[in-house]
């Protein structure tokens, strides 16, 4: 059945899976209600500082090929606000499942802008050594002690 589905919706029960694991992890979690290309926001509180708020997309991928088409909007919004609070997060599935999750800071989504010869688009590709190394060094739990510590 979930073979059936398109890129958009398998796109979205990635984003939900997320956002659910985020959730579970007991985080504060705020979902626009509109696309603003932003797909959750993370509340973190520290006693006596004030909030501070990260911006998180969420794409999937395979893991084996760590692609992410159609990302003109991401870069457009990197170059556009230069946001230090952004975070790309990817879900990255084998056989529809998701393996893991990872996350890339705005310097490292520049990094792995790949211009698609398709539609004057932009993708993101992370080779796969760099797959390996992120799924070990920035899986979304180390992101998440990173912003509340």
């Amino acid at each position: 059945m979930y073979n059936n589905l398109g890129r958009r919706e398998k796109g979205k029960i990635a984003e939900f899976q997320v956002i659910s694991k985020l959730i579970s992890l007991g985080l504060d979690l705020y979902v626009p209600v509109i696309d603003i290309g932003i797909d959750c926001i993370l509340r973190t509180e520290k006693h006596a500082e004030p909030a501070k708020y990260y911006e998180i997309q969420i794409k999937s991928a395979p893991y084996k090929n760590v692609s992410i088409r159609g990302a003109k909007k991401i870069i457009q919004f990197i170059d556009k606000k230069i946001p230090k609070n952004y975070f790309l997060v990817i879900a990255l599935r084998d056989n529809e499942k998701i393996k893991h999750v990872i996350y890339l800071t705005t310097e490292q989504i520049k990094k792995y802008i790949y211009p698609s010869p398709k539609a004057k688009e932009i993708d993101i590709n992370v080779p796969a050594r760099d797959r390996d190394l992120l799924v070990k060094s920035q899986p979304i739990e180390s992101l998440i002690a990173k912003l509340e510590s």
